[in-house]
């Protein structure tokens, strides 16, 4: 009897918290997935949002949506008012911005985010090289969902190592530290397609500037370690003309199977001078027919000249960070580790970056070449 009272109990239990449950009929409900946001002229905010919904004969459906507001919640409200389902941000997994608001700051628009209970720390921030509006309301022939789209296109790149990982959380944690700078992926639209075209950097909240696609490999290099990247680097031909005449001017190369370590230490607090170590182990993908690497001499110098070309390319990125006063790779964390925080701040660091020295040195290790060694 007493076990039955128990069991009574329990399924009553059950009972009341699934009548208090927030019911949510998929049938009901618009899910978005992508989110773009824009600056209008008159200083509103233009959200245009990817939904996907599921009609009557449970076919998934991929609509777009456009609003303008003063606020980004103000767009999400009009948006529900023309729509006939629930709108749910819970599986939301992408924000793109309009480089004109990039521009402006984008730090309303990250702490509106944060903020919502509903958005996971792990969907990816983008900038879109124009406006958000155009690239999602197209309608493309070979994408028939644009937010699955480009979550898959930025996920597959960055566990590719191509681009950089651009989460709410880590995006969040950079534009809010005084000594570490944002970079995102920039996207373009391109004729049928969006690709990944480079990378947006920033001075505080606001875009200053891009670097081109070739350009995120250094990036990641300096960043962070490579587990097992890809590049395409070209030196010059000429040191191994004794081989052949036929080595072309310039030799092109693809490295693959990249594993890297990089360290920054801090060598003179005054100017600020750092030394930059980056170690690379790699193993050559393709070449050009006339090079043999059998001998030891031959990979040796070409270890000698990729080393040159990674040096001379590192260090004109890290210029032009430094002229937009961007410094996406933390040289103000590793100052401020080492002098403490009495002695640096915000606006000391800034006046810093632009003027610091920095020391590169690579080390190419090529292990092995081709498919069947």
């Amino acid at each position: 009897m007493i076990k039955q009272r128990v069991l009574l109990c329990f399924c009553s239990a059950i009972l009341l918290l699934f009548g208090c449950a927030d019911p949510k009929i998929l049938e009901r409900i618009s899910l978005a997935i992508l989110i773009g946001y824009d600056i209008e002229d008159s200083n509103k905010i233009r959200s245009t949002v990817a939904l996907r919904s599921v009609n009557q004969d449970l076919q998934s459906v991929v609509s777009v949506a456009s609003e303008t507001d003063s606020t980004s919640k103000g767009t999400r409200i009009k948006i529900s008012l023309d729509s006939t389902k629930k709108i749910g941000a819970g599986q939301l997994r992408v924000v793109l911005i309009g480089s004109k608001l990039a521009e402006k700051g984008i730090n309303e628009t990250l702490h509106s985010l944060n903020m919502n209970s509903e958005v996971s720390s792990g969907l990816y921030i983008a900038v879109v090289d124009g406006e958000t509006r155009p690239l999602l309301e197209r309608k493309y022939e070979t994408i028939s969902d644009i937010g699955q789209h480009i979550y898959y296109l930025l996920d597959h790149n960055i566990d590719e190592q191509l681009t950089l990982s651009p989460t709410l959380h880590e995006t969040v944690r950079d534009c809010y530290s005084p000594f570490t700078d944002m970079v995102l992926p920039l996207l373009e639209q391109d004729k049928d397609d969006v690709q990944i075209i480079g990378l947006a950097l920033f001075n505080d909240d606001k875009m200053v500037g891009k670097l081109k696609g070739d350009d995120s490999f250094y990036v990641v290099l300096i960043r962070e370690k490579f587990d097992a990247g890809i590049i395409q680097t070209t030196i010059p031909g000429a040191p191994f003309k004794y081989i052949s005449q036929d080595v072309p001017d310039d030799l092109h190369i693809a490295l693959h199977s990249i594993f890297s370590n990089r360290k920054i230490q801090l060598v003179n607090e005054d100017t600020p001078e750092f030394d930059l170590n980056i170690k690379v182990s790699a193993r050559i993908f393709e070449i050009h027919s006339s090079i043999t690497t059998e001998e030891q001499e031959v990979v040796s110098k070409l270890e000698e000249e990729i080393e040159k070309e990674f040096s001379k390319e590192i260090m004109r990125i890290i210029k032009k960070t430094q002229e937009l006063n961007s410094d996406i790779f933390g040289f103000g964390e590793v100052y401020k580790a080492n002098v403490g925080t009495k002695n640096i701040d915000e606006k000391k660091w800034k006046e810093l970056y632009p003027k610091m020295k920095v020391n590169v040195y690579v080390k190419i290790e090529l292990l092995r070449n081709g498919v069947f060694d």
